[in-house]
């Protein structure tokens, strides 16, 4: 009883943005599964919420940046109603160990179900991108040098346009997309077919 359970809240405080939004609003509520010592328990709930909060808010920032490092075009600044998704994923999703399994994380995060009101091919675009990513890696199988999907939406042209600020508007239309392993290389080449 104590210390591992003292560090699993410490932890927590500071990559666990649910729990520590519950800690912020009632410490010793948050803290109440855990085995912990009565000094413990007043030692933490003690813990100043300023710098609980700007902990947390940092480390949030830096998850942020993960995620941007592969997905350029997700920036709330230049894409209207991606913040309060990004918020949300923050507070759904426990931080990953790489950068590039926070960005896949994010792009599940976003095929999962319709977020906001963020177009409609966000999906096509998400799945679209965890596949470069996850490819690129070798995260996930490819039966030769190339990998085929088809999408509903033309999701090369939407990348192409997400250079500009905003949301492109853009209609259904199916499209083949070629993933072409670069050798040696944590990369893949993708285009339409």
């Amino acid at each position: 009883m104590g210390y591992p359970e003292t560090l699993e809240v410490l932890a927590r405080l500071h990559v666990d943005a649910r729990f520590r939004q519950a800690w912020l609003q009632d410490a010793q509520a948050a803290m109440a599964p855990y085995a912990l010592t009565p000094r413990e328990r007043e030692a933490l709930a003690g813990a100043d919420a300023i710098v609980v909060e700007r902990a947390g808010r940092m480390l949030d920032g830096h998850r942020l940046s993960r995620v941007h490092e592969h997905l350029p075009w997700a920036d709330p600044a230049v894409r209207p109603g991606l913040l309060p998704v990004l918020r949300d994923f923050l507070q759904e999703a426990l931080p990953e160990l790489l950068n590039r399994e926070e960005a896949i994380a994010f792009c599940r995060y976003l095929e999962a179900a319709p977020r906001g009101t963020l177009p409609p091919y966000l999906a096509d675009l998400a799945r679209c991108e965890r596949l470069r990513i996850s490819l690129a890696w070798g995260l996930e199988p490819m039966a030769g040098p190339t990998h085929v999907e088809s999408f509903q939406y033309p999701v090369t042209e939407v990348l192409a346009a997400l250079a500009q600020p905003g949301w492109p508007q853009v209609a259904v239309r199916s499209v083949r997309v070629e993933y072409l392993k670069v050798p040696g290389l944590p990369a893949v080449m993708v285009r339409a077919l």
